[in-house]
């Protein structure tokens, strides 16, 4: 059948969010393995067949699980890694202290509990007897090691934003102190993987060999072909009535497919089970074949453009407003991705659940109708005024750049057609392999190269995740993901009060003052919050379930903490 048309949102409420945050009354979370690996309506699969949910009495073990990679593996080293490939990869290696489920609840992983002293001290117990894949034991000092490596890499504004100190108490329980109260703080926790203390003084190399907890191990990675794990015997998970003890899958291969035309030949051909980014347009086809199950779920991500504010006539907040005005959503989300997502007038998605739905949906239409949407006339007037006062002379040659996923450089095209199409641009498109391009977009000369950066941003469940390393004036680039070197005062000064406030309706007017200022100085322009899409061939594949955050995808292969497993039909 084809998908359904039901409201496409994530079934997130304030009150699940409130109760994962830990925030109201309850000092931390219990310390048990959460989830049942049940599905509510909203997360179902949209299948073309029956969606076979995993039977942990029925088990089958063994086989070989092979599913795409839409690029190459660039990172493995978790501080380092600036894409969502590389976060793919490594997601079944390393584990973090807490883990985030299927419905945003927050569930204990490597700590056996998680409990907050006061608000800005919180205590993890560690699970003891836990190994790394080199047969070393997991103690209080790999956390501390695998936190405070952060300082000064890629991603820094993980961990500092919210990191003062830590202290070892003994070698199962360690003691965090925050700069400030932070609401995300748990959240945040979740995305930290936890590696071996002897990486950064040395003695261990994972640029090459990742080394965690996780259940799976790695065991190769062919550049451009594929990246390979294979089920990890000594894993800690003793198993429950819900989940098995070991991950019933015995090996999982992901092939690298940059065109996503190939990744859909792949699936039919049976040479792949699972597309993780299927072309827009095959979905239909694949909702109606009852050997395929399509999982679509709003994502917790958008496409933008950066501009490089450093450069003439860049500079100019009406340039960029005007640009926006004549960026066509409706017709890219139409055109491009045959209907699926919602056209982006700011930066938060729905899934953050600082908004209900119907404040969400009121928000992004005002930011569009006031500062964002496509208006020609609207759009001549700010350009006109804007090149006057930056004192540019059109037409301005300049470049939108990407990389080489065909749906992003579709609406970049589109994009670049209604530029060319006024009288104050010569806009070209160059495309880049996507190592060379991640290179690139975090250099620190992204600002003051004429160039226009299209890019996808993977947020998360909280607002913070959305905003805070694209515009936080402490983040440029190459110490951060700020490619404008946007600054703003007022911006900084609401990120910290959002970050460190706990009561959601506060918190909801603060983002939406952060927006609004957004909306109004665009140092970027939303293209539109995508789906998480995945197709798998139901014949072979049982009981996966899509993630809805970009990186996590394949967390459904085997998640005790979150409830979920997959395994594969050996008749």
């Amino acid at each position: 059948m084809a998908s359904d048309s039901t409201e496409r949102h994530f079934g997130l409420t304030r009150r699940n969010l409130v109760k994962s945050l830990g925030i109201t009354g309850v000092a931390g979370l219990a310390g048990c393995m959460g989830g049942n690996g049940t599905e509510t309506e909203e997360e179902a699969a949209r299948p073309g067949g029956t969606t076979t949910p995993a039977d942990p009495e029925n088990v089958q073990e063994g086989g070989e699980l092979i599913a795409s990679f839409g690029a190459d593996v660039a990172q493995f080293d978790p501080a380092k890694a600036a894409d969502t490939t590389s976060t793919k990869a490594f997601g079944l290696t390393y584990e973090s202290l807490l883990s985030v489920g299927f419905d945003g609840s927050i569930n204990n992983e490597l700590a056996h509990t998680f409990e907050e002293v006061d608000d800005t001290t919180f205590r993890a117990e560690l699970r003891e007897g836990v190994m790394f894949h080199n047969g070393e034991e997991l103690t209080a000092e790999d956390v501390q090691v695998s936190y405070e490596r952060y300082e000064g890499k890629t991603n820094a504004a993980d961990v500092y934003d919210w990191y003062e100190s830590s202290e070892i108490i003994d070698d199962y329980t360690i003691e965090f102190s925050l700069k400030n109260p932070y609401a995300p703080l748990r959240f945040n926790i979740a995305g930290i993987p936890v590696i071996p203390a002897e990486v950064e003084n040395g003695d261990l190399d994972i640029t090459e060999n990742p080394i965690g907890t996780g259940p799976y191990e790695f065991v190769e990675h062919q550049p451009d072909e594929l990246f390979r794990i294979e089920r990890n015997v000594d894993y800690w998970f003793e198993g429950d009535d819900s989940v098995p003890a070991t991950p019933p899958i015995e090996t999982v291969t992901y092939r690298i497919i940059v065109e996503q035309s190939a990744q859909q030949a792949s699936l039919e051909s049976g040479d792949i089970h699972i597309s993780n980014a299927p072309p827009a347009a095959s979905i239909s086809d694949f909702a109606e074949n009852e050997d395929f199950t399509v999982n679509r779920r709003l994502a917790g991500g958008y496409d933008l453009m950066s501009y490089p504010l450093e450069v003439e006539p860049f500079t100019n907040q009406k340039v960029r407003r005007g640009i926006s005005r004549l960026v066509p959503r409706d017709d890219i989300v139409e055109s491009v991705y045959e209907g699926l997502g919602v056209p982006a007038y700011m930066a938060i998605s729905q899934i953050s659940a600082v908004y209900d739905t119907e404040e969400w949906n009121e928000l992004n239409d005002r930011l569009a109708e006031e500062y964002l949407g496509y208006d020609q006339e609207q759009a001549d007037t700010l350009l006109e005024e804007g090149f006057n006062e930056a004192g540019v002379e059109p037409p301005f040659e300049t470049s939108i750049i990407t990389n080489e996923n065909p749906q992003r450089v579709q609406w970049v095209q589109l994009i670049a057609e209604s530029l060319n199409n006024t009288d104050y641009f010569d806009v070209s498109v160059e495309q880049f392999e996507w190592n060379t391009y991640v290179g690139k977009i975090t250099s620190e000369a992204t600002a003051s190269t004429n160039e226009i950066i299209a890019v996808g941003w993977s947020g998360g469940w909280d607002p913070d995740a959305y905003i805070n390393e694209l515009v936080n004036s402490g983040n440029w680039t190459p110490n951060g993901f700020n490619f404008s070197h946007y600054e703003n005062a007022e911006v900084d000064s609401l990120l910290q009060e959002g970050a460190s406030t706990y009561e959601l309706e506060q918190r909801a007017e603060i983002y939406t003052n952060l927006v609004e200022i957004l909306a109004e100085e665009a140092p970027m322009t939303y293209i539109r919050f995508g789906e998480e899409t995945d197709v798998y061939d139901n014949t072979a594949v049982t009981g996966f379930r899509t993630y809805p955050i970009n990186g996590d995808e394949f967390k459904g292969i085997y998640s005790p903490a979150d409830g979920g497993f997959t395994y594969l039909n050996q008749e």
